[in-house]
């Protein structure tokens, strides 16, 4: 997601792109001068964290402040959160009970109805480190609710250094990530951009691709445009 720095918004007729890679960055950009944009002038940039894209991003967008989407982030920790499951699971009596109970832990907290939080409280005292790897991930969804950056960074410092010192080796994997890429996360905390808007727009694309079941090539589901307001 790309937002352009003008007082007057713009549509531009962008393509579909191929591809997952730093190829797939360099190409956008010169479509988007080629239709009138200007890449230099973009200001903000929402992405995963790709290694492939960040690198391009930078080259292709030299002025613009990148951000990594939240939902991106929060992906890491959920996954770790499932590794640490897992680990847990091995050496657990009750091997299914944890199984079955997976799906309910990758339930915000905040979505939780009383039952809900009831059975995940039962849960974390039975399964102590699947239910500490649970706490963590909701101690980001609190992170992501500072309004003020400077109480977020601190929020985040500390949600860091617990991580490090939690004792889940999935945990403290994630929180190299997040040290390493600090600054694009906090960068949530100026701009307040995801990149919910386009994840919504490609689940309306494929639905119906799935429907028709004639598109088997890149070239034929292409050939169809998408007009985009940049901003």
């Amino acid at each position: 997601m790309v937002r352009y720095k003008g007082s007057t918004p713009k549509v531009v007729e962008m393509d579909v792109e191929k591809g997952r890679d730093g190829g797939t960055v360099d190409s956008f950009a010169e479509k988007l001068a080629q239709k009138g944009g200007e890449p230099s002038e973009i200001r903000t940039v929402t992405s995963d964290l790709s290694r492939l894209f960040l690198p391009a991003i930078a080259r292709n967008f030299p002025n613009a402040e990148h951000t990594t989407d939240k939902f991106h982030v929060k992906q890491i920790l959920m996954n770790a959160l499932d590794d640490v499951r897992k680990e847990e699971q091995k050496s657990v009596a009750d091997k299914r009970g944890l199984f079955l109970g997976r799906r309910l832990f990758m339930v915000p907290k905040s979505n939780l109805n009383q039952a809900q939080a009831e059975t995940i409280a039962a849960m974390s005292n039975r399964y102590p480190k699947t239910g500490r790897a649970y706490r963590i991930v909701a101690s980001l969804d609190d992170f992501y609710r500072f309004r003020s950056l400077n109480d977020a960074e601190i929020s985040l410092r500390g949600l860091v250094s617990w991580m490090r010192r939690c004792r889940l080796e999935p945990m403290k994997e994630a929180a190299k990530t997040l040290v390493n890429h600090k600054d694009k996360i906090l960068n949530f905390l100026r701009n307040r951009l995801t990149n919910a808007i386009c994840e919504g727009i490609n689940s309306l694309v494929q639905a119906p691709k799935r429907k028709a079941r004639g598109y088997h090539t890149f070239e034929g589901f292409s050939s169809g445009r998408l007009k985009a307001p940049i901003q």
